[in-house]
């Protein structure tokens, strides 16, 4: 037991900073209904901004942690206040991708600032170390660190339970509106919880960052440690949050006193993930969502409340004659198929390295698909869309052989393989729902990526595995135009056949289980049969889309497949039509341009990537994204062009009577 100390006393000293991350999401989510994806990248901005003070135009700490606890924090706080206050009254999931975008935005803002090398950041307490109880070595840093974090988690609590905020807080959670009346101003409260959760990401960021290394991408997912407690402080309080924060931390230190590596070290790496996991599953029916609305995300825009009607909504309430309603409903296939043709013959216009930029743009749009249909049509949000992808990718560098041979078997085996855990991942669905599973499948893609692809006898570890193009039935499809080819015409296909059942009873079950499931229970919908067999099925999809990425890729390793990716895909989906097959079509259009410009000037792909993520944010509400806007206002200028109306028609009808009206109209 004597051996353990050091490792429990690391533990806790790393589990302190781990549980005032967890605090201040709590603190935001209980007020404001927000839970802040973003939290981990405010602590990484924080902790660059820091870096850039003290280490690189070295100012004195004494003068860069107040200002960014005085300043930065404030300004974060406001921001945050501000934005989220614009999706009030919203569905649960549209502030959530809101907090996925800003995540995205601080990402791409901190590269474009300060590059994307990893830093070593000075700690604000010395490094030098003192016995405690004799033959242990303590450092005055982590005993500090311990310290502060105990202090503010103190404070914090103090400020909830006796003071004015406090009470004026719990009057907000419990009862908005209800608050304003008893003279407690809502708006001031949410925007104090903000700042107060911003200090707290600047020092979780600043006290993390000496041990953990300064990375855009390292640092916000170590962040992510801090959810798992933060589940605990949503049911049971704040100082659950802090207390599992601390079981979370020493655990891990003292599983790493056997880990240097293999699968003891993943183990370790991935407990927060398998907490998380577990504790929504086994917490599921004592989680509720606070204090945000409960409407779809996929019907939010048609509600009267929000700031656009949708295309759909309003074709549908000034229908014409059962002939144009006919006409406007095959207009999607028509239009389909005329691009199918036109991108058939790409080829013949394009050729060598550019063609294989629409290789990947088409590629991209089929794993699109399987999140339009989660997503779009049934309502189910997933962060976990690349895991599958993975698979594919990785079974076709296994089982394909070296010219590709058995592609077709490999692929199947991925297929086979991703069913299991789709359902696996579905499951969570029939306990949870909105933020809670959107939590249980980024924890799955989480796991996936720490116990499964890092392993070495799955994808090679860091120098990966070679994928071998297909090869068909004695057909090779080692070319460009030939690889191209097969990739779009499977692509047609499912697209023609997602497009086919979302037309047919299949489809109108979906979204009834998207818009109302209590409502699809009561119509006779099986919910357990439907949400389990669509993530098997999208599971399924999303694992061919990957043995096709793997094999234009060829050379594929782990961090190809993370969750990073599957959060850039769920960007370009909202941002293109999360409701239609357009949106998965202007995703692999978007990463297609990405291809492109990439051999130019790799920035313009952060630049894209912010603009993607911004425009994320202003279309959140809008669930068929920028497809409505461009019809919208192509219509608009279209009306332009219509013929003027006969100036006799017109003054007949201004001046008419409503006796001739009647009578002109056979009554």
């Amino acid at each position: 037991m004597s051996t353990l100390w050091p490792f429990i006393v690391i533990g806790v000293f790393t589990g302190s900073i781990y549980g005032l991350a967890a605090m201040g999401v709590v603190l935001t989510y209980k007020t404001t209904g927000i839970f802040n994806f973003a939290y981990g990248a405010v602590a990484m901005f924080s902790a660059f901004t820091y870096w850039q003070l003290h280490d690189s135009w070295h100012v004195t700490a004494w003068v860069a942690l107040p200002v960014l606890l005085l300043v930065v924090a404030p300004l974060f706080g406001i921001a945050f206040e501000g934005l989220f206050r614009f999706f009030s009254g919203a569905s649960a999931e549209i502030p959530m991708v809101a907090t996925l975008a800003v995540l995205s935005v601080l990402q791409v803002t901190a590269v474009l600032i300060w590059g994307g090398q990893a830093r070593q950041l000075q700690s604000i307490f010395p490094r030098s170390t003192f016995l405690l109880g004799g033959n242990l070595h303590v450092g005055w840093d982590q005993l500090a660190t311990l310290l502060v974090s105990l202090a503010m988690g103190g404070a914090l609590w103090f400020l909830l339970r006796h003071t004015r905020f406090g009470t004026a807080t719990r009057a907000v959670v419990d009862n908005g509106d209800l608050a304003g009346i008893i003279g407690v101003n809502a708006g001031s409260i949410r925007r104090g919880a903000w700042i107060v959760s911003s200090m707290f990401g600047v020092l979780v960021g600043i006290l993390l960052s000496p041990t953990q290394g300064l990375d855009v991408n390292q640092l916000v997912l170590v962040v992510l440690y801090a959810f798992a407690p933060a589940v605990l402080g949503f049911v049971f309080g704040m100082p659950w949050a802090f207390a599992g924060a601390l079981g979370l931390g020493i655990l891990q230190s003292v599983l790493s006193r056997w880990s240097s590596s293999g699968t003891v070290a993943d183990l370790e790496a991935c407990i927060p993930y398998l907490a998380l996991f577990v504790l929504l599953v086994v917490l599921g029916n004592r989680l509720k969502e606070a204090g945000v609305a409960v409407r779809p995300m996929a019907a939010a825009a048609s509600d009267p409340s929000s700031s656009r009607a949708s295309p759909s909504a309003v074709s549908s309430a000034f229908s014409g004659p059962q002939r144009a309603v006919r006409r406007r409903s095959q207009r999607p296939l028509t239009i389909g198929t005329t691009l199918f043709v036109l991108a058939l013959l790409v080829p013949v216009v394009l050729s060598g390295p550019k063609l294989d930029d629409f290789t990947v743009a088409v590629t991209w749009a089929m794993i699109a698909l399987t999140l339009v249909v989660l997503m779009g049509w049934a309502g189910q949000i997933s962060l976990a869309q690349f895991s599958f992808v993975g698979v594919g990718a990785f079974c076709v560098g296994h089982f394909a052989g070296a010219h590709g041979h058995h592609f077709l078997l490999a692929t199947l085996i991925g297929m086979a393989i991703s069913v299991p855990l789709g359902l696996l991942l579905g499951l969570p669905s029939l306990r949870l729902s909105g933020l809670y599973f959107m939590l249980a499948t980024l924890a799955f893609a989480l796991i996936m990526d720490t116990l499964v692809f890092n392993r070495p006898d799955v994808s090679g570890g860091l120098t990966g595995i070679t994928d071998a193009r297909p090869n068909i039935f004695g057909l090779s499809f080692t070319g460009r135009v030939g690889f191209y080819e097969l990739v779009l015409v499977v692509f047609g296909v499912l697209a023609l056949a997602a497009y086919v059942v979302n037309r047919g009873p299949v489809g109108r079950r979906l979204n009834i289980l998207r818009d109302s499931p209590l409502a699809a229970s009561t119509l006779g919908v099986n919910l357990t049969v439907t949400k389990l067999v669509t993530f098997a099925i999208c599971a399924a999809v999303a694992s061919l889309g990957g043995s096709l990425y793997g094999s234009y890729l060829q050379a594929i390793n782990p961090q190809g497949f993370s969750w990073n990716w599957s959060l850039e895909l769920l960007l370009l989906v909202v941002l293109g039509a999360r409701t239609m097959i357009t949106g998965a079509v202007l995703a692999g259009a978007v990463v297609g341009i990405q291809h492109l410009v990439a051999s130019t000037d790799p920035n313009i792909v952060n630049y894209i990537a912010l603009t993607v993520a911004i425009g994320v944010i202003g279309l959140a509400r809008q669930p068929e994204g920028t497809v409505a806007i461009s019809v919208a206002e192509a219509r608009r200028c279209m009306s332009v062009l219509r013929p003027r109306p006969r100036r006799q028609l017109v003054l007949e009808t201004l001046f008419a009577t409503p006796e001739r009206m009647e009578v002109g109209s056979g009554r």
